[in-house]
């Protein structure tokens, strides 16, 4: 039975606003192929059904299509509480409309189904997956505007499909707006990279990762026993993310043994409908299940806000997207504001594989496209330098720039170690370790970031030839301020933004200074 098509007003915030302003300005200059990126939390979803809401009162014949069977659902129920009429196209769903004008789609269904009409707008959920039939789809109708929508754009070839990103807005910012919960990370008891082999991609494979794993099974347990009991007195919802299914069931019984039920679903479940109940009745307030143990399922996309704890036990050495992505399960904070705590327990070691370029990404976005797709490329290693430098010596907790995330404890040097163009640099989030010119003396030296802002500000207010070249100029001058410093990833692509009025008092010093040499050397 198809649902009424009535429902809340959709109102967008103002960076969802800007963001399909963003993506109509690119269409208009034929860019048809947009990536919109935004982390967790943003609102993607809801501002892609925004413009298919848009699209279909202008009788519009619009798809939004999930990679996994556990979104449709999750999907369809969103759209029925904002009043978007559809229809589902996912093996017999009791939703099945093929003439609605929108249509949420199963990618592995509408590779093999026909639809009564050619579409006009095609919006792609978790577009860094880069499904071959989805891709195979798209490219058959090549009038028709395509959005892609993903938090992580690392996938190596997705420079090649897509024509532009528009970044919507920072994962730092989300949590500023308490949009977000910034989990508390945890250190854990791991295998050892040693321990894992490589499958032909170059990751590590499920099976190594598996066989290290169950042998720190009972370390996962009591850890997760500890934890849940410190913060949250007692059983909170949690999802473990496990590299096999026989290692879900070993995990399984094991809660199962301390006296929690935990349920794994995976890609081997019997049925679509096994699945659904499974999580329907994790969703409930009252849920007799205290966690789930995915394989394969839950990584993308799925929205449980009262899920206060994740379990990492599968490791990966090059998928910084995959790693952000089961993180972000645990982030988003509850409509009413009433929890502000989430954990999260690595026992996969990919927090000190990935931990200074995750927060990266969070305080400056994903950058462009052809830059972002790298990140998903190169393996990482674990040493005891980078352990040093990401996780606290007191509680084992994850450290961002010099301070531990779990406890507050604050490393007495300030400097700890980013990824930025392919390079490791010293840095600090809070206060970068980039050494002034000789003789500079003012305060706002000790935050380059607002430095480069002003630069960046100032240049935009001034240059007559374009964004390139005022962002070229702008990073002349804070090459003149920092001269021994690079910018770290990100920060070239920023938009520019209300300047701290000392930062830009010294940009203008700075600009003064370096004409008059000019002038000097010129005489």
């Amino acid at each position: 039975m198809l649902a009424l098509h009535e429902g809340k007003e959709i109102v967008l915030r103002d960076y969802q606003a800007n963001a399909i302003e963003a993506l109509r300005e690119n269409i208009r200059q034929g860019l048809r192929r947009n990536i919109l990126c935004a982390g967790t939390g943003a609102g993607k979803t809801l501002t892609a059904g925004s413009l298919l809401k848009q699209a279909s009162g202008k009788g519009s014949y619009s798809l939004f299509i999930v990679d996994r069977v556990a979104l449709v659902d999750q999907t369809s129920a969103v759209f029925d509480e904002y009043g978007i009429p559809h229809g589902v196209l996912q093996g017999i769903h009791p939703r099945y409309s093929p003439r609605e004008h929108v249509q949420v789609c199963s990618a592995q269904t509408l590779a093999r189904r026909f639809l009564p009409r050619d579409p006009d707008l095609i919006v792609v959920d978790e577009a860094h997956t880069r499904y071959a039939g989805t891709l195979k789809y798209m490219e058959q109708y090549p009038d028709a505007v395509k959005i892609g929508l993903t938090a992580t754009p690392f996938t190596k070839g997705m420079a090649n499909e897509w024509d532009a990103v528009v970044n919507v807005i920072p994962t730092r910012r989300l949590i500023e707006q308490g949009f977000l919960i910034e989990p508390k990370i945890y250190v854990a008891r791991s295998p050892e990279d040693s321990e894992l082999g490589l499958n032909s991609f170059g990751e590590f494979s499920d099976e190594s990762a598996a066989s290290a794993g169950i042998r720190i099974i009972g370390d996962v347990v009591s850890e997760w026993i500890d934890k849940t009991h410190e913060h949250f007195g007692g059983p909170a919802k949690t999802i473990v993310f496990s590299p096999t299914v026989e290692h879900g069931r070993e995990l399984c019984d094991a809660f199962r043994a301390a006296g929690y039920n935990f349920q794994q679903i995976s890609y081997l479940d019997k049925s679509d409908d096994e699945r659904r109940d499974k999580i329907a009745e994790f969703r409930r307030p009252d849920s007799l299940i205290d966690g789930l143990v995915s394989c394969g399922v839950l990584t993308k996309g799925f929205d449980v806000p009262e899920v206060r704890i994740g379990v990492s036990c599968k490791p990966y050495k090059k998928s910084l997207s995959s790693h952000m992505q089961e993180i972000g399960r645990v982030m988003r904070s509850l409509p009413d504001g009433s929890e502000k705590k989430a954990l999260w327990l690595d026992h996969s070691g990919n927090i000190e594989r990935f931990a200074v370029e995750m927060y990266d990404v969070w305080e400056n976005g994903a950058g462009e496209l052809d830059k972002s797709t790298m990140l998903d490329s190169k393996p990482r290693e674990r040493s005891e330098q980078v352990r040093e430098k990401v996780v606290c010596p007191e509680c084992s907790g994850a450290i961002r720039g010099s301070i531990c995330t779990a406890c507050g404890w604050e490393r007495p040097a300030r400097s700890s170690i980013t990824v930025a163009d392919g390079e490791l640099q010293e840095f600090s989030l809070e206060r970068m370790a980039m050494q002034p010119r000789a003789g500079l003396r003012a305060d706002c030296l000790k935050e380059p970031r607002k430095v480069w802002e002003a630069a960046l500000t100032y240049c935009f207010e001034r240059s007559r030839k374009g964004e390139e070249h005022a962002r070229k100029w702008a990073y002349g001058i804070f090459r003149g301020v920092y001269p021994d410093s690079k910018l770290p990833f990100g920060w070239f692509d920023m938009s520019p933004v209300s300047a701290d009025p000392h930062a830009y008092a010294l940009i203008e010093r700075e600009t003064k200074r370096f004409r008059k040499q000019s002038r000097r050397r010129a005489a």
